[in-house]
């Protein structure tokens, strides 16, 4: 049985910090060990602050690949699609790796991420830290109940992970958005334009009737399912992240199917023929986006001399 990294399809935390980091050595097979180690010290961690409900994983950038495991590549492994149309920007930022960490507690998602640092070394380089959080009963800081279409339980796993290569197995693309808010902005709104915009009530998340929206909204051009009203299979970790000088929210959209993914990111940033896109994207702003793959722990293992 493969085993996959479990954040990837874990259900929702309280509290969350992501990792940004470049590679600072040539030396391939050492940063192959250092990678495989990754998911043992979450385990350990997790064993260690057992209430926390701790979890996470590590996650390589598209152009990376081909630098730490040159002789296999994910089949649909890209970098971030092209999004930009009009005024609606989605800058490609280029990452080597993205370590995720999840739990119900911050302390311990402090010292998750100082181990793991510490165990990574000189060998890379933090580029960012997002720490990220739950707000209120599960809401994005416009407002509202995030992704609400969600899936759930075992559809989680189903869908973020990949089944059809042998492979790669247990792995899942991820691409990831960092959006900035203008929330003064946002807030100028009345509740009920803010709910056209969304196409859902603020408080009850319950979807409005087509027949009395006046507008096209952003759950009509964010639906998960393409043209042929086939489904899309994607899975949203999302969660907020901020201070008191600005705000936003940290997108990650794990998927087996990444085509599934940039189909459903083209819906909302390309204008169809009635020149129609995600109005949300209006009042957000992308500044940075990147795509990755999430390894299985037993690719990361047979990939290094972890196991032997």
């Amino acid at each position: 049985m493969t085993h996959a990294q479990t954040g990837i399809y874990a259900e929702p935390n309280l509290h969350g910090v992501t990792l940004l980091l470049n590679v600072m050595t040539d030396d391939v097979a050492h940063v192959r060990r250092k990678l495989a180690r990754v998911p043992q010290l979450l385990e350990d961690l997790d064993l260690r602050f057992s209430e926390a409900m701790l979890n996470g994983y590590i996650a390589i950038g598209s152009d990376y690949w081909d630098v730490v495991y040159p002789e296999s590549r994910p089949l649909q492994l890209t970098g971030f699609p092209d999004l930009n149309d009009g005024d609606r920007q989605a800058p490609r930022e280029s990452v080597d790796l993205m370590l995720c960490v999840r739990s119900d507690r911050f302390d311990v998602n402090f010292q998750a991420a100082r181990t793991l640092m510490e165990w990574l070394g000189h060998d890379v380089e933090l580029i960012d830290q997002i720490n990220t959080f739950r707000f209120m009963d599960g809401r994005d800081l416009l407002g509202f109940i995030d992704a609400p279409d969600n899936p759930r339980g075992m559809r989680r796993r189903e869908i973020a992970l990949v089944n059809d290569d042998p492979v790669f197995k247990g792995g899942s693309y991820i691409f990831s958005q960092r959006f900035r808010y203008d929330l003064r902005r946002w807030e100028q709104l009345s509740t009920e334009i803010q709910e056209h915009v969304m196409g859902r009530k603020k408080v009850t998340g319950e979807r409005i009737s087509e027949a009395v929206l006046s507008m096209v909204t952003h759950t009509q051009k964010a639906r998960l399912v393409d043209a042929k009203e086939q489904p899309l299979e994607l899975l949203r970790q999302n969660m907020p992240w901020g201070n008191l000088r600005e705000q936003g929210l940290l997108g990650m959209y794990m998927s087996g199917k990444p085509q599934h993914v940039i189909h459903w990111l083209k819906n909302r940033y390309i204008a169809d023929e009635q020149g129609d896109y995600d109005p949300l994207l209006d009042y957000i702003e992308a500044v940075s986006n990147a795509a990755f793959f999430a390894p299985s722990i037993d690719f990361l293992k047979s990939k290094s001399d972890i196991s032997r």
